[in-house]
């Protein structure tokens, strides 16, 4: 007998998974109003916390133990076949229509298959020019795989404790202990002026998720008999709540890894709670067809949209023609994966159809059979294997592609700025503790008191030529070292390779107490690279008021934040006095002449459109000041 328990289904636990994935899918196609669409993977992740929980709950009250080679083995066929299947996909497609990808995907295939991808990305040490342009295509397995080490944690918990009295209680109190430290690394472990990814991807700093549907799980039926008028309200006020966080907050932000994400994981937990009374408003909404049978595909959607939109936009803000193509290639991706791999393999119909080829037949139905599986099933499996040689194949032999040709170029251009900038320091630091010297006859004349003459209005070139800039730069601005210092032959670019907003502090500190910097202007130009966080209000209390700061906007396509950070930018500098922008964003649109292959670094022509940028936000606010 199967050990597999037999479970009450709820139909709108699937609706709340389609709201999931539709979230997920809008945020990576940048829909301005999903910005914090990656809260979904939240949803997912309680939800899925909810499911394996209950299932490995009932095989234990049932039968007073955890089979666990049975239980892996459904997890095998559940998830591999389709993993497999989109990773050969992947391979194949990226090969032909976009190197880079290819490239990117390689390295990412073994922990996709395994199930370790998120700490595969955390410490992954990729060059920051290699990892420049689109991400990988297999960026978004993270997800599952801190799912697969959750299954496997809370499988050897079951089998460990499945044959005791107690055992809710147990668990009740090892899982309240796992979440407790789990909110407690994210919120201690989460620093602003550093990459997010170790605490965004953790397992340790994101399974508390996952614990909070376990709990729902194990106290499921005294949850069932208090739903009522308090959990309808609840539900349909906590899915308002969620939908609301998911167009109003950054997924990036402070507050998400501050209490954001405990936010979202105790709103999906409220609804899921409302969702067990199964003729509630919530729940007959949520199981709609539409939702319920788009949810039954939403492990398909999740695993299927990041690479198409990948293929299709490069991860870019998209027009309505490409967005309606991404999502009838995901659908069509979804639905033939579900038919030809997923339920041929989760069923065990591959390896009966395999059994029956080899078999010999001993009577005339036995003949038929095999003759209906050679026809049918056959050509589907050599088909299916086909693909995956030919997967092997292009991983092997298809030359590899970096996103920037000129990577080589851009490092050579980082180490010679390094250089520039300490030589003009060197310069200024020395010409400072030289005494000027005055000529005797100067001491001795007195000057006769003469009508004072209004200042001559400087021209472009004297303001340029004199100014005392400090400009506070990442990558990109590098890229423009040259034609910065070609314009502002006076000012000083620091710029440095995959540096974040929050390094500006200390940045702009030292040139203030070492340095002695006290010039005309300061620049801000560091909101590629991540999530602008508290830099722009700290930066303009360390700049003297009287001292104007110009936010430099940013072109960054292939990121999650550039967008958000450029209006922040603009909201900052209308709300603050000698505030100003200079508007990047704006100057470049429609000149992909000025850009390297990943839409971000600047090419020559870019340079110089980057420093005439510069300029004319500078004149403009100069001019004005004489």
């Amino acid at each position: 007998m199967s050990t597999k328990p037999k479970k009450r289904y709820i139909p709108g636990i699937n609706g709340f998974k389609a709201v999931a994935a539709l979230m997920v899918v809008l945020y990576h196609m940048k829909f301005s109003f999903a910005k914090g669409g990656l809260l979904g993977v939240t949803i997912f992740f309680v939800t899925s916390g909810f499911l394996i929980t209950r299932n490995l709950l009932a095989e234990a009250e049932k039968t007073g133990k955890v089979d666990f080679p049975e239980f892996w083995k459904r997890r095998i066929r559940r998830l591999l076949p389709a993993v497999i299947c989109l990773i050969t996909v992947t391979v194949i497609l990226t090969s032909i229509f976009n190197r880079v990808l290819f490239t990117k995907a390689l390295p990412d295939i073994p922990s996709a298959l395994f199930g370790y991808n998120n700490w595969w990305q955390i410490f992954n040490k990729v060059s920051y020019f290699e990892n420049a342009g689109a991400p990988s295509p297999l960026t978004h397995f993270w997800s599952l795989a801190i799912e697969i080490q959750f299954y496997l944690i809370i499988s050897l918990l079951f089998v460990l404790v499945a044959a005791k009295n107690n055992r809710k209680q147990f668990l009740t109190l090892i899982f309240a202990m796992l979440s407790v430290i789990s909110v407690i690394l994210m919120w201690s472990l989460f620093d602003p002026s550093a990459d997010p990814s170790r605490v965004y991807y953790g397992t340790d700093t994101r399974i508390f998720s996952l614990l909070a549907g376990s709990f729902v799980a194990l106290f499921e039926p005294q949850l069932r008999k208090r739903t009522g008028i308090v959990s309808e309200i609840a539900g349909i006020v906590s899915i308002a709540a969620l939908l609301a966080m998911s167009a109003m907050i950054s997924g990036y932000s402070s507050f998400m890894f501050r209490g954001g994400q405990i936010i979202a994981t105790l709103l999906s937990v409220i609804i899921v709670w409302a969702l067990l009374k199964r003729n509630g408003i919530l729940s007959r909404i949520l199981s709609l067809p539409p939702l319920r049978i788009l949810g039954e595909y939403s492990f398909g959607i999740y695993l299927w949209h990041y690479p198409v939109i990948l293929l299709l936009s490069g991860g870019q803000k998209a027009g309505v023609l490409i967005v309606v193509c991404e999502f009838l290639l995901t659908a069509l991706f979804c639905v033939l994966s579900h038919f030809f791999v997923e339920v041929p393999y989760s069923t065990g119909m591959v390896s009966k159809s395999i059994r029956i080829l080899l078999s010999k037949p001993g009577t005339e139905k036995q003949r038929l059979r095999k003759e209906k599986v050679r026809t049918v099933n056959a050509p589907i499996i050599a088909g299916q294997m086909a693909l995956v040689v030919c997967a092997l194949l292009c991983a092997a032999f298809v030359p590899k592609e970096n996103a920037l040709a000129n990577k080589d170029e851009l490092e050579r251009q980082a180490e010679q700025a390094a250089q520039i900038k300490d030589e003009k320091m060197k310069e200024r630091l020395e010409a400072e503790a030289e005494p000027e010297e005055v000529p005797a006859e100067e001491l001795e004349e007195t000057p006769e008191e003469t009508p004072a003459e209004p200042p001559a209005k400087r021209t472009d070139e004297e303001i340029c030529n004199a100014i005392d800039i400090l400009m506070i730069g990442d990558s990109v601005s590098l890229g423009a070292t040259n034609s910065f210092y070609e314009v502002f032959p006076n000012s000083i670019l620091d710029a440095e390779v995959n540096r974040y907003s929050t390094e500006s502090y200390s940045i702009f500190g030292t040139y203030q107490s070492q340095n002695g910097w006290d010039g005309d202007a300061v620049i801000f130009s560091l909101g590629a690279n991540g999530p602008l966080y508290d830099s722009l209000e700290t930066m303009r209390s360390m700049v003297p008021a009287d001292t104007p700061l110009f936010l430099m906007t940013a072109r960054a396509p292939h990121t999650e934040w550039a967008e958000s950070n450029n209006q922040e930018m603009k909201d900052f500098a209308a709300a603050n006095a000698n505030t100003y922008i200079i508007d990047w964003y704006a100057a470049s649109e429609g000149h992909d002449e000025y850009f390297a292959e990943d839409g971000t670094h600047l090419n020559y022509s870019g340079a110089e459109g980057y420093a005439a940028c510069i300029r004319e936000a500078i004149l403009e606010v100069f001019h004005e000041s004489d």
